[in-house]
């Protein structure tokens, strides 16, 4: 499966992934727009590596690459977050060992989401323990602090001032939705950072011959249709006077949401097959789904309306 020869080629290979993982781990670190985009993809090189070098080597690699950045950042006068990159890099190795089970593309991203998680909640619990703070203290705190920065920003991109003093007097109201809206955000952020690791996964080992789980062609992906029975108790949990039943149903709606926009990206990747769109386009056109955050939502619809209609279907017969 995973693996590759010894000797001098193991050798150079080695050093060199050091050099790559280094450079990338340093240039999302120094670089904003990389911290914010790039970091997304950070596990993939040290996913590709750690599969090609195998176990002991892939993990000295990743543990080299993280003490020449750590040293570098502290050169650079920039703080250095070990956990940041820790944590990262470390789903590069974690992707690597789920991969080789060659489950399905559900359970293969079920089972590294569930590790992510797990893996992010020892962390919170270190620097809870470090800094004297309960977890859930430091969540509240730190989803407050995101609550202001963001009403500042808008105050100095011209919104009207009525509706930034709006802002301000709810602010503490917004914290406390976005709180309990965080379980959702979060699984839904760590399946979305698994599955598109597993996508650039897969385009850098096919590109390089290498084996890769074969999930079938996921341009026709989509969930059980009894999903949509759960859309509409979430539906009538958040028409319901109770604020616990409103943050519950709103849960669970993102949750499905995001699931639909998955199966609403599939149907889109679909006719661009079947229409042999180029590359150049398809990229530009999922680009402008995440730019829009409209787009999103009406791909999401797709997703959702494709239970009944089943878009693929028509898509064939047409042809």
């Amino acid at each position: 499966m995973f693996g590759l020869s010894g000797g001098s080629t193991l050798y150079r290979d080695f050093f060199l992934a050091v050099a790559v993982i280094s450079i990338v781990f340093i240039a999302v670190a120094v670089n904003s727009v990389l911290g914010a985009l790039g970091a997304v993809f950070v596990p993939v090189p040290i996913l590709y590596y750690y599969s090609k070098l195998g176990r002991l080597h892939g993990l000295l690699v990743f543990i080299l690459s993280l003490i020449i950045t750590m040293i570098t950042l502290r050169v650079l006068g920039l703080q250095a977050g070990v956990v940041y990159f820790f944590l990262l890099g470390s789903m590069g190795l974690v992707l690597s060992e789920v991969l080789r089970k060659n489950w399905s593309i559900e359970k293969t991203v079920a089972c590294s989401v569930g590790i992510l998680l797990i893996l992010s909640f020892v962390i919170l619990l270190y620097l809870s323990l470090i800094s004297g703070k309960a977890p859930w203290g430091m969540i509240g705190a730190h989803v407050s602090e995101m609550v202001r920065e963001n009403i500042d920003l808008y105050s100095r991109t011209g919104v009207s001032t009525q509706y930034i003093e709006l802002m301000k007097e709810n602010s503490d109201r917004i914290a406390r939705v976005l709180t309990g809206l965080l379980p959702s955000l979060i699984l839904v952020g760590a399946a979305f950072f698994i599955w598109l690791n597993i996508l650039g996964g897969k385009w850098l080992f096919r590109k390089r011959g290498m084996w890769y789980p074969d999930f079938g062609d996921l341009s026709l992906w989509k969930t059980l249709d009894k999903t949509v029975w759960l859309v509409v108790i979430a539906g009538v949990s958040i028409l319901i006077p109770s604020e616990v039943l409103r943050i519950l149903g709103l849960n669970i709606m993102i949750i499905l949401l995001f699931i639909y926009m998955l199966q609403g990206l599939a149907i889109i990747s679909f006719f661009f097959k079947r229409k042999n769109v180029p590359v150049i386009f398809r990229a530009f056109g999922y680009f402008l789904i995440f730019a829009q955050q409209f787009l999103i939502f009406i791909v999401a619809g797709v997703g959702l309306i494709d239970t009944w209609t089943d878009f693929r279907k028509l898509g064939k017969k047409s042809d």
